[in-house]
């Protein structure tokens, strides 16, 4: 396996994991706006709670945070993606076949006679 194919493998992993990340953390908001709504609902019926009013206005903040977090993830999911497209693109324009093949064929080293100088 080359290096090229072992920087490929290892980038979409992290790929994979990111993706994973992401989706993490966007279920996590969701569960936090689901709670946000659910305690504002609360607020309403019960008036000005004040424990209820501060309860909200922390997964308020929880969601504000999440949010950011998951615009990070998702830029640095861009950023490997990015970047393992790249790499497919070099494998490419090499001809691509090491792997299903097995490796590209060398080139054969110089025998002796022929980096020898003439001799006259």
């Amino acid at each position: 396996m080359s290096v090229l194919e072992t920087l490929m493998r290892r980038r979409r992993r992290e790929c994979d994991e990111r993706r994973r990340y992401v989706a993490e953390l966007e279920r996590l908001g969701e569960r936090l706006r689901a709670d946000a709504e659910q305690v504002c609902r609360e607020v309403a019926q019960a008036g000005t709670a004040a424990p209820l009013a501060e309860r909200h206005a922390k997964l308020e903040r929880s969601v504000a945070a999440i949010d950011d977090q998951i615009t990070a993830a998702r830029a640095a999911l861009a950023a490997i993606e990015q970047e393992l497209a790249r790499h497919e693109l070099a494998r490419a324009r090499r001809g691509g076949t090491e792997g299903a093949d097995g490796p590209a064929p060398r080139r054969r080293a110089r025998s002796d006679a022929s980096r020898r100088s003439p001799t006259i």
